[in-house]
């Protein structure tokens, strides 16, 4: 197939993860062209550039996020380019151009159960965070966290614990919205990367505590 995934447009971000083991980290690129059957045409990484190291011939999982949804597919580097400016080719999908990996189940959070700061130039600063899934999360604050593309790590302590767990977050979208008095708010959907298994095992047993808490007629209900 050289059709492009619905999921796949110019300005589309993809996020590479290196498919062999201990190969580095991944990092953000935004697809800039294409030649169907041939090759994709990328930016080369958006974040952390100096300490990515690029190599033709390398193997990566390419994921996009849309919606609750994570697209996935298989590629390599074909060839790195400095002119007119910095940009690399990948290896056009093969088959279908993206699978689904999983619907997530997004939970929404009430009042203070998550205590969530962000590292802000010299300070911190908080943010709500208004739902949460295995994938990603909406959070919310006066003020935006960011770009889309641009990667940051927010702390979260629940209520009841004392441990903070360091979530890597990667924006995907952001919408603003006007509150009481015409005050502004930012929503941001951000995709999770890197989480290490106290976080993830924390997600999947807050999900799961809260599902049944609200099948429980004592449980607290979330509109």
């Amino acid at each position: 197939m050289n059709r492009l995934h619905p999921s796949l447009s110019v300005g589309t971000l993809l996020n590479l993860q290196p498919a062999a083991q201990n190969a580095g980290c991944g990092f953000d690129v935004q697809l800039i062209g294409y030649m169907p059957g041939e090759s994709l045409l990328v930016s080369q990484p958006l974040n952390n550039r100096s300490a990515v190291k690029l190599v033709a011939g390398a193997a990566y999982q390419a994921r996009i996020a849309s919606g609750d949804s994570t697209y996935a597919f298989e590629t390599e580097i074909v060839r790195l380019c400095d002119q007119p400016y910095q940009y690399m080719h990948l290896r056009f999908p093969k088959g279908i151009q993206g699978v689904i990996l999983r619907r997530a189940q997004r939970t929404r959070i009430s009042g203070s159960q998550l205590v969530l700061n962000m590292q802000d130039g010299a300070g911190r600063r908080s943010v709500t965070m208004f739902d949460i899934s295995p994938l990603g999360a909406c959070l919310v604050s006066a003020q935006p966290l960011g770009k889309v593309g641009e990667f940051f790590c927010i702390d979260v302590r629940h209520e009841s614990a004392t441990d903070v767990l360091a979530f890597p977050c990667t924006i995907r979208h952001i919408n603003k919205t006007s509150v009481r008095e015409g005050e502004p708010a930012y929503y941001h959907g951000v995709e999770f990367s890197k989480l290490d298994v106290n976080a993830l095992n924390f997600i999947a047993h807050f999900i799961r505590d809260s599902v049944a808490r609200q099948r429980t007629p004592s449980g607290v209900a979330y509109s």
